[in-house]
């Protein structure tokens, strides 16, 4: 949700292994990747004045050693993994210790898992609901007992100390915009995820809204209820089948599903496909050509900041009321300077800087 109009808070900090980050600003020779400004969005605008938590370290303070930060996550994913190992990289540093549970997409497990976190009495609460209006007495519960809770993916549930999210609609804006430069007014097939979460929601309607703007022809939908590759490969079967070299592009909302369409491909159906994720076993996809472009969304930097979060909510900091991760895309042009996310966020943050963009305030 966009933010009004305010200065923006700034915080200066390196991050010495944020090649990204650093090129998601527009600037870097080691940078990897373009960054995806939101579609429509004016000059980033800065402002120079710092701000720093509680003491002299800008990242945390000495007060936050022995407490835990609990971290709620909706589902198994590598990707979880990756932003546990990367949270903890930010928080050691300062004795902070990371609980973290596991809800296997079921909303009552992590009703279950939120309360436990409450009773262990964890510092802070981080949580990326599987349904946001279910973790609503949770929250509540928390900050009746003095736990502030940041979120991850939400805007439901609030009040939050802050809310820490990717910027998908810049992705899924930009996957429709790189469709119409690369098929005009050829038809186009959309995959996109079950409504389980708000954030893929607000994907599948930046898409939308997106080629509903720019005269994309998109001729069918379908859902992914199952996440899986196999289910994306039926609807590309189907849409081979009866439209054949017909069909020009697809967008879908995650790289599961491309990979499935992409297995496809082959004949005169060559469809153009673009996604989000930039997982590993995408990457060869963008490198032969079968992808045409795959957008990050950095979990990296995501987690990073949910670290960030917390420990500014423990030593008396301040953030933004929302705190925006920009994506970055990669095709054939820069998919060499790709990293995974195993290779990413190793280094201990040592500062902090955000800048506004319409209202937004992005991580630089």
């Amino acid at each position: 949700m966009p933010l009004p109009r305010r200065p923006s808070i700034s915080w200066v900090v390196t991050v010495p292994s944020l090649a990204l980050v650093l090129a998601a600003c527009g600037g870097s020779s080691s940078g990897a990747g373009t960054a995806a400004a939101p579609v429509g969005s004016p000059a980033a605008s800065t402002s120079s004045e710092p701000t720093a938590a509680a003491g002299s370290d800008p990242i945390g303070c000495a007060k936050a050693r022995g407490k835990t930060v609990g971290y709620s996550e909706p589902l198994p994913d590598p990707n979880f993994q990756e932003i546990e190992r990367i949270m903890k990289v930010t928080l050691d540093k300062y004795g902070v210790d990371l609980k973290a549970v596991n809800a296997n997409l079921d909303p009552g497990k992590q009703i279950s898992d939120i309360q436990a976190l409450i009773q262990s009495k964890v510092a802070v609460l981080v949580a990326n609901p599987i349904d946001p209006n279910a973790t609503k007495a949770g929250f509540d519960k928390a900050r009746a007992a003095g736990i502030p809770v940041i979120a991850q993916e939400t805007t439901v549930g609030g009040p939050f100390f802050t809310n820490v999210g990717a910027d998908v609609e810049a992705a899924a804006a930009g996957g429709a915009q790189d469709l119409k430069a690369a098929v005009g007014d050829g038809k186009v097939g959309a995959i996109i995820g079950p409504p389980i979460a708000e954030v893929l929601t607000r994907q599948a309607n930046a898409f939308a809204a997106k080629a509903k703007e720019i005269g994309l022809n998109v001729v069918d939908t379908q859902t992914n209820a199952r996440i899986t590759p196999q289910a994306a490969k039926g609807f590309a079967d189907a849409w081979k089948q009866k439209l054949g070299a017909g069909l020009k592009g697809v967008w879908t909302f995650n790289d599961v599903s491309a990979i499935g369409v992409a297995s496809s491909t082959g004949g005169d159906f060559t469809p153009a496909i673009v996604s989000i994720n930039a997982q590993p076993d995408a990457i060869p996809l963008v490198q032969s050509g079968k992808l045409l472009a795959t957008y990050d969304i950095q979990q990296d930097k995501l987690g990073q900041m949910l670290a960030y979060a917390s420990l500014q909510s423990i030593c008396g900091g301040k953030v933004p009321e929302s705190i925006w991760i920009p994506v970055v895309k990669y095709d054939k042009g820069n998919v060499g300077q790709w990293k995974p996310l195993s290779e990413r966020g190793n280094e201990p943050l040592t500062s902090v800087a955000f800048e506004e963009r319409d209202g937004k305030n992005y991580l630089k």
